[in-house]
């Protein structure tokens, strides 16, 4: 996400963890990187996660293998790198599970002391670390369906119910605007400008889901940056996940494609 940031323009700082030789690995290929970056080395060794196609079937495998145990002085370095950032970042992007050890409610902590100094907080994430950082303090939350279904959602899947149990969560507070993605249906937005939209791609061939989730934030991200409303940075969003599962690799390289997608996505109002 944030090699993406960057290649859309953006100063970007990303805060990582590394540990054993996957992580010297990870920070060997981080080095290369122009923009500015704030290790955390930890005792246990970073993950490698892996994404096979297999070429008769066309089908893409996820093979994710267990991640490292954070001890409490190196995740509370993560809070400490983040709050000694000057000057105060505009945008926070919280993205991905988080690892063992960490205490559940580390998100919702972080959040409220980005919101505390003016930071706009993005959340990306899943499990007890979603269900534990629902305060205020978050600008945009983005979900899967299944992550909102963990969420507590019960209801049917058609989108006035989704849409409806939604609003009802940013009516409360937890968030400001929240997006659930459905996959080739596109995704559904409730804003605390009361939109309650859906918004769907045109029809995609799909060679990889790597990357997706991702390039759909970062451009959500740079498009409300550039001035755009969070409806029309949404309409941004659901054309470069599209653009994304169209390409190998896991990076988006292409934003005039994006642009040009996003012509065609169509979005529809609910009441």
């Amino acid at each position: 996400m944030a090699r993406n940031l960057h290649r859309f323009g953006m100063d970007v700082v990303a805060i990582f963890t590394a540990g054993g030789p996957q992580g010297e690995l990870l920070k060997r290929r981080l080095a290369r990187e122009t923009f500015t970056l704030h290790c955390v080395d930890i005792q246990d060794d970073t993950r490698q996660s892996l994404a096979v196609t297999e070429r008769a079937s066309g089908k893409l495998f996820h093979l994710v293998f267990s991640g490292p145990e954070l001890q409490e002085s190196e995740w509370q370095q993560c809070l400490d790198t983040f709050a000694a950032l000057q000057p105060t970042p505009d945008y926070l992007v919280l993205s991905g599970s988080l690892p063992g050890g960490v205490p559940d409610d580390f998100y919702g902590n972080l959040a409220r002391s980005a919101a505390d100094r003016g930071t706009r907080v993005i959340l990306d994430t899943s499990g007890k670390a979603l269900s534990s950082s629902g305060e205020k303090g978050i600008y945009l939350t983005k979900l899967n369906y299944g992550e909102f279904v963990d969420l507590g959602y019960s209801g049917p899947r058609d989108h006035p119910s989704l849409l409806g149990a939604m609003k009802e969560m940013v009516d409360k507070g937890l968030t400001d605007n929240l997006i659930v993605t459905l996959d080739a249906d596109g995704a559904l937005l409730a804003s605390s400008a009361g939109e309650k939209l859906h918004a769907r791609p045109p029809e995609t061939r799909v060679i990889s889901h790597v990357g997706a989730g991702d390039s759909f934030v970062s451009v959500l991200v740079h498009q409300i940056d550039s001035g755009r409303t969070v409806a029309e940075a949404f309409r941004y969003g659901v054309a470069a996940a599209a653009v994304k599962v169209s390409t190998p690799g896991n990076q988006l390289m292409d934003l005039d494609k994006v642009e040009s997608i996003a012509a065609k996505v169509t979005i529809r109002e609910h009441e």
